[in-house]
């Protein structure tokens, strides 16, 4: 390679960080505006407002947890509230990041695989702020309908009410991703179903955490099948 061939090279590959740069700068408001509007377009149902409400004003800021494929909607529903969320380290993650700040969220970098302490620290200083909380069940990379624990032992740290959320939608894509993430199509009937607050108390044990964990999961499955219920008979009637 000559050194004029190297050179083109280099301006090249600066020109092409430059794009990437602008693609991270533009793109992310871009797609959280498209968020808004896509979803503005649906109608949404309400199962178990009550519970939301009783957890808003319970006097600690809520967690609400959901699975990894009802994130579009959910995420949309959740807006401009200050909210955090914890989002993978992942480039992919940077991405979700910038997208979710459009959204008026803030990110908990980390997962569970790396970064999960520092991310679950930062979202515990952002509930003493008041600012209720956002946490994947499921995790960043599943398996999918699985809860983890580490939503149950946040829970027990900052002694807020853990709230199960779960969604269906018609028209819907179904994507074929690890977690079968569900986008509602423009126009669609949305369903948010809310489950009863969970307490973990703070001297819960690891037995008892995991019991606790398997009645979220259960409480989960059981809010996703009342909504694509719900959907049924609206279509019903």
């Amino acid at each position: 390679m000559t050194v004029e061939t190297a050179k083109i090279w280099a301006r090249n590959g600066k020109a092409h960080k430059r794009i990437a740069a602008d693609r991270l700068t533009l793109l992310p408001p871009l797609l959280g505006a498209l968020i808004r509007l896509h979803h503005a377009t649906c109608h949404f149902t309400i199962l178990g407002g009550k519970y939301e409400v009783e957890a808003l004003q319970s006097g600690k800021p809520p967690i609400f947890t959901a699975w990894h494929f009802a994130f579009p909607a959910l995420v949309y529903y959740f807006r401009d509230r200050n909210g955090m969320l914890m989002v993978s380290r992942s480039r992919d993650g940077e991405w979700v990041a910038r997208v979710l700040t459009s959204l008026g969220y803030h990110s908990a970098r980390g997962s569970s695989g790396k970064g999960g302490g520092m991310a679950l620290r930062h979202l515990i200083g952002h509930m003493r702020k008041g600012y209720s909380a956002g946490f994947i069940a499921d995790g960043s990379q599943g398996p999918p309908l699985v809860a983890q624990e580490g939503i149950l032992v946040l829970a027990r740290h900052t002694q807020s009410p853990l709230v199960p959320v779960s969604m269906a939608a018609t028209p819907c894509w179904r994507f074929r991703s690890w977690d079968r993430t569900l986008l509602a199509k423009p126009f669609s009937h949305i369903v948010i179903a809310f489950g009863h607050p969970m307490h973990v108390k703070k001297d819960c044990s690891h037995r008892d955490l995991e019991i606790l964990r398997v009645e979220l999961e259960t409480t989960l499955n059981s809010l996703t099948s009342d909504a694509e219920r719900e959907l049924l008979t609206a279509r019903a009637g």
